[in-house]
């Protein structure tokens, strides 16, 4: 877009001058090369051009417009080193015929990460008269980028990128990253031929989703995501559930698309990706929709759209999933824009697996040049808090976009041409330790029949223990019963899980204080309904040596209810347990009065008094040994038996 305006705004100047036929030169011949140059320019043959107006040059050295046209073509070659040349010939000559010579020449060495002598240029800049008051503004904050930029380039890091696999960066471009939170399956985007060749006789590229497998440490050989996603259509710029069994991606084109470019989704149930559905209206318009990025849970879509609505030309915008039809399509609320937009461009968000850590790349704020990537960290009351730049290394004079960080926080993946042999490839950084997101552990495993050991589709929900807010919901692979939750740290945590015609099964995860940091892996047997099945209530707490019952034991007993009001024939039978230590007599009083405070508690959220029984069995019936603190804790338990069917 810089570029567009740039080459417009020397184009209109030339056009002008040459309507009026006055020029700064007297040299006869200087000025016919000048307008042969402007019929070359009018065929699209910039070398030609450029050519007859190095002979104008020849002529006369000071021949502002024709140093001035050449500034103008060696941009629109995208020869930068080539246009700032003749910008710096043309404004010592004299800096007064062209003021925006000056703005655009500064810009050019910005744009190049040469922040003092654009920073010199602004400001000779400034002081010209007749300059746009647009110019004038966009002139004094790229001087506060200058100064940001010097500042950062004080005290520089290097940032050790290195390429994640050869055996998936190839001679392709590869791009646009997206990890699963126990980093086992990585998807990208890569841009291949597609045999045919376009009306400028060039080759014709498209856009395709490709993965790789982690086996110990190495990534496997590349492969095509599925042929049910990929099409003849460009498909990429993905984003993946932390599970890795829902993944949204841009498209073009494709059925029931509603504009230029949708987001759409597709389920993955055993190794089969279904077929992709559209968004919906909420998310996708007839304009421009991309670069989605789901948080871990799958309830928060960020993606980018260039919508009229928004507030500026590129914004990024935010929808909640609503619900989940019983055909497996989603519904999600009508897209909100975000308050960190600008009036320029902002892209690529990236929302990290604490759901608390958002990235995303700007060219509206103060920066080091072109796309700068910032941070934002969500607050208490639940806003975010003010852009932070990243900074260099990870911010230079070059676009920074589509950054994305693992789940454990510590390593950051970006795509980049920085091997130019090997066109644009994948890398992997260490994060500094500043810039750090939370870090995020997770609960994997599989969910099956207690007693036939057949995969099992259950539902799973994690809830802060203190605040009983929902921190993921998700269901286990309907083929394989295979699951993962995020758990990330410095709170402890609900675990749930249920399948209709099963007994659910409870946890909790203590990651406040914990110091193993390992990833925690737990098989589920859920147990059919049958009389004389038992569940070991282990989200109910109790105060010590008493039976008044803890408030974070509220979500365990709206399980309980949830499930006998679903179950409406079922009666049960609660009892309460405890270790050892201590007489019997106390035991026996304690445990009798803990399973009576839970029996109280399901009766007055209304369950049929005849459907429930209690019991105190004191140390009589333990599950564990008692000489040991784990063992003790295991054994103080309150669990309920179905007694009736």
């Amino acid at each position: 877009m810089r570029r567009i305006i740039l080459i417009s705004l020397l184009l209109s100047f030339v056009l002008c001058l040459s309507a009026q036929k006055k020029y700064t030169s007297e040299n006869k011949r200087a000025i016919k090369f000048y307008q042969k140059a402007q019929e070359y320019n009018n065929l699209r043959n910039l070398d030609e051009a450029l050519s007859s107006l190095s002979k104008a040059l020849e002529r006369d050295n000071q021949f502002m417009e024709a140093l001035l046209f050449s500034a103008d073509l060696y941009s629109d070659k995208r020869d930068d080193q080539n246009m700032i040349k003749m910008y710096e010939r043309a404004i010592a000559v004299n800096p007064d015929f062209f003021p925006n010579a000056s703005f655009n020449l500064a810009n050019a060495y910005f744009k190049d990460g040469k922040y003092v002598k654009a920073s010199e240029t602004y400001q000779a800049f400034l002081i010209l008269d007749k300059i746009s008051a647009r110019n004038r503004n966009k002139s004094l904050h790229k001087l506060k980028c200058c100064e940001f930029a010097l500042e950062a380039l004080k005290n520089p890091e290097e940032l050790k990128a290195i390429n994640v696999s050869d055996s998936i960066n190839t001679e392709a471009d590869e791009y646009w990253p997206s990890l699963t939170a126990d980093e086992q399956t990585l998807i990208f985007t890569r841009l291949i031929p597609t045999g045919r060749i376009g009306r400028d006789k060039k080759e014709i590229f498209q856009e395709d989703l490709w993965y790789s497998e982690n086996e110990n440490d190495t990534w496997s050989g590349s492969k095509v995501l599925s042929d049910i996603i990929n099409t003849g259509r460009n498909e990429g710029a993905q984003s993946v559930t932390a599970d890795g069994r829902y993944m949204y991606f841009t498209t073009n084109a494709r059925e029931n698309s509603r504009g230029r470019c949708d987001i759409f989704y597709s389920k993955k149930v055993g190794d089969t990706w279904s077929k992709p559905i559209n968004c919906g209206p909420n998310v996708n318009t007839k304009y421009w929709e991309a670069q989605p990025s789901i948080s871990s849970d799958g309830r928060s879509l960020y993606f980018v759209s260039n919508r009229k609505s928004g507030k500026g030309k590129m914004d990024i915008w935010k929808s909640n999933l609503i619900e989940i039809l019983d055909d497996g399509r989603q519904r999600w609320s009508k897209a909100e824009n975000l308050d960190i937009n600008t009036t320029e461009n902002e892209m690529s968000p990236f929302i990290h697996a604490s759901n608390d850590y958002f990235v995303y790349a700007s060219d509206g704020l103060v920066g080091m040049g072109g796309y700068d990537l910032y941070q934002i960290s969500r607050l208490s009351d639940g806003s975010w808090s003010e852009p932070k730049n990243l900074s260099y290394p990870i911010n230079t004079h070059k676009d920074e976009i589509g950054l994305i960080i693992n789940a454990k926080g510590d390593k950051g993946y970006f795509s980049s041409d920085r091997v130019a042999a090997k066109g644009r490839d994948i890398f992997e950084f260490e994060m500094p330790l500043e810039l750090q997101p939370p870090k995020v552990n997770y609960l994997k495993g599989y969910v099956l029949d207690s007693r036939t050991k057949k995969p099992l589709e259950a539902s799973l929900i994690v809830l802060n223990l203190e605040s009983r807010d929902t921190v993921a919901y998700s269901k286990s692979d309907k083929k394989l019963g295979s699951y993962l939750v995020c758990l990330p740290e410095g709170k402890d945590y609900l675990f749930h899980a249920e399948a209709d015609g099963y007994l659910f099964y409870s946890d909790h995860f203590q990651m406040k204080e914990r110091v193993d940091k390992q990833a925690q892996k737990k098989d589920i047997a859920l147990k059919a309904i049958q009389i004389g099945e038992k569940v070991v209530l282990k989200n109910i707490f109790f105060e010590t040596n008493s039976w008044e019952i803890k408030q974070e034991s509220e979500s365990e007993l709206n399980s309980l209810y949830e499930f006998l009001i679903l179950n409406k024939s079922i009666s049960i039978e609660i009892s309460g347990h405890t270790d050892n230590t201590g007489s019997e007599s106390n035991n026996k009083t304690l445990s009798e009065n803990r399973a009576k405070a839970v029996y109280t508690a399901l009766i007055g959220r209304g369950v049929p008094e005849n459907r429930l029984t209690y019991k105190g069995c004191a140390a009589t019936n333990p599950i564990s040994d008692n000489t040991s603190e784990k063992g003790k804790a295991m054994n103080r338990r309150t669990e309920f038996k179905v007694i009736k069917k």
